[in-house]
């Protein structure tokens, strides 16, 4: 996986756990209308599309970066046809009426109604409506800083890594 598609997932995997939550709620659980009008006004189905998109512009740049200087057209034709099939693959995965079935699964099994009914009056107010609408600003510069805390963090994994490898090196036989 490239850091384009690891960031996308992680983009994604945070917006999903912002939006759902990590409780196990008792109770009784929502009727599929209510987290239905839940993910209508959270905006979720333009939030997979916006993946999907961005995930289908990445595709194109990958085929860019495999594109030579000296084309040939059967070349060519063969890149065109392997993002045309990633496209559909993209398209096919990230689909609204298969992902809202998994919404509407994991919200049942995360949220009671009445969970459900006190984040709906939420989103209805304001302040619900601006963090459902800077949501996708607060990911990104999560994203951003995120990547700042990973640099030094991975350096210094790979260092214990490498001091690790020494001293097992370092270790006689038996």
């Amino acid at each position: 996986m490239d850091g384009s598609t690891l960031k996308t997932s992680f983009l994604l995997a945070v917006a999903c756990w912002l939006w759902s939550g990590t409780v196990v709620a008792t109770g009784l659980p929502p009727s599929d209308d209510s987290i239905r009008e839940m993910l209508e006004i959270t905006n979720a189905h333009q939030l997979i599309d916006t993946v999907r998109q961005k995930m289908t512009a990445m595709t194109a740049e990958q085929q860019k970066t495999l594109e030579g200087k000296t084309q040939t057209a059967e070349r060519q034709a063969v890149l065109d046809r392997m993002h045309t099939k990633m496209t559909a693959a993209l398209d096919d995965a990230l689909n609204w009426d298969s992902l809202q079935a998994m919404y509407l699964r994991i919200y049942k099994a995360s949220f009671t109604q009445d969970e459900v009914d006190g984040m709906l009056a939420f989103y209805r107010t304001p302040a619900g409506q601006a963090m459902i609408n800077k949501l996708p600003l607060v990911t990104q510069n999560m994203m951003t800083e995120m990547q700042e805390v990973m640099k030094p963090l991975q350096e210094k994994l790979r260092q214990i890594r490498q001091e690790a490898t020494q001293e097992l090196k370092d270790l006689p036989e038996k």
